[in-house]
C-alpha cells in the first residue's frame, strides 16, 4: 500500500456513489459528528428515519469501511438474566475518500515534502528528491512481477494508479498525460518536476524494469516521460 490514502479511481467513484444517497449521507453525518459509538436506535432518533432503514444504511456504510462496529450491552447492564442482548454500535472510521477529475494527490505530495523538510531542513530540495525516489521504489517493489517479462506492464499500471494517465503504445517513451501534483507544480515547477522524475524513476527501479525517467513532457502532460524497454 502506498502513502496515497485515497482509494483507487474506480473504488473512489463507488464510495462517492454510496454517499450520494441522501438518507445514507445523513446517517453517516450523524455518526461522524457524534464522535462516540451510536446504536441504530440513536441514529434513527437523530435522523427520523425508521429503524430498519437506518440499520440498512449503517451496515452498508460499515461494509464499505466508513464505519467501525462493536457490540456492547446497554449502559449499566453487565450481564445475567434481563441484561439484554449486546447492541451493535457504530462509530466513524478514519477512512478518507479523495475524488478529483483528473486525479490529484496533493496530500501525497505534502507528506513527501514534510518528510523531506523533517529529514534535512538545511537542504529540503535534495531531500525531497531522495524521499520521492525511495517512495517510488517502494511502490514499484510492491507490484514487481515474479519475472522481468511483465515489468513494463507493472510500471504502467502503477503510474496509472497514481493518476499519471500513461499512454503505452508500445514505443519506448510512455507519455504521462496528467500531473497528479498540478497545482503545486504551478507554484514550484522545478521542485515538483524533480520529484516527479525521481518518483517515476523509483517505480521503474523497484518494479525491476529496464528504463529511466526523463524530463521533456509538454504541457498539459506531466513534465516527465517514462522510457521503458519492451
Amino acid at each position: 500500500m502506498t502513502e496515497i490514502e485515497s482509494q483507487g479511481a474506480a473504488s473512489a467513484w463507488e464510495l462517492a456513489q454510496l454517499l450520494s444517497e441522501p438518507h445514507r449521507r445523513e446517517v453517516y453525518n450523524v455518526v461522524r459528528q457524534a464522535r462516540r459509538p451510536l446504536t441504530r436506535d440513536d441514529v434513527s432518533r437523530a435522523t427520523g428515519i425508521n429503524r430498519r432503514l437506518t440499520a440498512f444504511h449503517l451496515d452498508r456504510l460499515a461494509d464499505a469501511g466508513f464505519l467501525d462496529t462493536d457490540y456492547a450491552r446497554p449502559e449499566g447492564r453487565r450481564g445475567g438474566p434481563g441484561a439484554g442482548r449486546p447492541a451493535k454500535h457504530y462509530v466513524a472510521s478514519g477512512m478518507e475518500v479523495e475524488l478529483s477529475v483528473p486525479a490529484r494527490h496533493y496530500v501525497f505530495a505534502a507528506r513527501l515534502l514534510a518528510r523531506a523538510v523533517t529529514d534535512r531542513p538545511d537542504d529540503a530540495v535534495t531531500a525531497s528528491y531522495d524521499v520521492a525516489r525511495n517512495e517510488g521504489r517502494r511502490i514499484g517493489e510492491s507490484c514487481r512481477p515474479p519475472t522481468g517479462r511483465r515489468a513494463r506492464a507493472a510500471v504502467v499500471s502503477a503510474l496509472d494508479d497514481l493518476g499519471y494517465e500513461p499512454v503505452d503504445d508500445g514505443k519506448p517513451a510512455v507519455r504521462l498525460r496528467n500531473c497528479p501534483f498540478r497545482a503545486v507544480a504551478d507554484i514550484a515547477p522545478e521542485l515538483v518536476c524533480g520529484m516527479n522524475r525521481e518518483l517515476v524513476a523509483g517505480i521503474i527501479d523497484g518494479a525491476g524494469a529496464d528504463g529511466a525517467a526523463q524530463t521533456g513532457g509538454e504541457s498539459p502532460d506531466c513534465c516527465v516521460i517514462a522510457v521503458l524497454s519492451k
